[in-house]
């Protein structure tokens, strides 16, 4: 220090000296620094991570906006019908290729697929207009309402829909009124059995909790096993007469 004050213009240059020093510690390696970790860090993770979750949330509200446009008064004739095609053609699968690993049938169908398919629009858009005219005539979720809407469901509507799936069918597969009418006596009351095993339970899980624009969507996801019934008992006779065939 007593040299600095001895030689005033000395201790003058060290100061700068020190400053100088001190500036580049401080601007170069510094700046290079944060430039390098955030050159590094945006484009490889911090951009990526952005991009991912923009992605993410658009793909959400993309599926939120079908939803509501799908399940919308507008268009849940569309959306009940393609879901009832959908399942019965799923259910035909699965009961086919079924019969296929058991040796009942030596190939798929897929003709017989498509009229199963065909026969669940049918079946979709009698259900539509079933559930809509309950709920309108009948409102309310009491146990009473709940009780006469099972029955009424398992008296009039079910075996409406049973015999629309086999007259459809009919017409499909070119046969006559005579062979229509015989086969719904034959089978159509084995599918009937079954609905009272299944549906008065199913059904009071619909009418007293599920809203009535996701009925049929319910509706269809318990009756997939029964599809896959449906389709046994429809072509169990073919199958049979195939097999006589020498």
């Amino acid at each position: 220090m007593q040299s600095l004050r001895c030689c005033p213009a000395r201790g003058l240059i060290l100061s700068r000296a020190i400053r100088g020093q001190r500036s580049l510690r401080m601007s170069w390696p510094r700046n290079s620094g944060a430039t390098g970790k955030a050159g590094g860090a945006a484009p490889g993770g911090g951009s990526s991570t952005t991009t991912a979750s923009t992605i993410g949330i658009g793909a959400i509200q993309k599926l939120r906006e079908w939803h509501a446009s799908a399940f919308s008064s507008r268009f849940l004739l569309f959306t009940n019908v393609g879901i009832s095609l959908t399942l019965s053609c799923v259910g035909d699968i699965l009961e086919q290729h079924l019969e296929i690993y058991c040796g009942e049938i030596e190939r798929f169908e897929s003709t017989r697929t498509a009229h199963m398919a065909i026969s669940g629009v049918t079946v979709g858009v009698i259900c539509h207009y079933w559930y809509k005219m309950l709920d309108k005539r009948m409102p309310g979720r009491s146990m009473r309402v709940v009780a006469k809407k099972i029955v009424l469901d398992q008296l009039i509507c079910s075996p409406i829909y049973i015999s629309a799936f086999f007259v459809t069918l009919g017409l499909l597969e070119r046969k006559t009124k005579h062979e229509v009418w015989e086969e719904i006596k034959e089978k159509a009351w084995k599918l009937y059995a079954a609905e009272w095993t299944v549906w008065p339970v199913a059904q009071f899980v619909n009418f007293y909790w599920i809203p009535t624009h996701y009925r049929i969507f319910y509706d269809n996801i318990i009756s997939l096993g029964y599809d896959v019934l449906t389709s046994k008992v429809k072509h169990k006779q073919s199958h049979s007469h195939l097999k006589k065939i020498p």
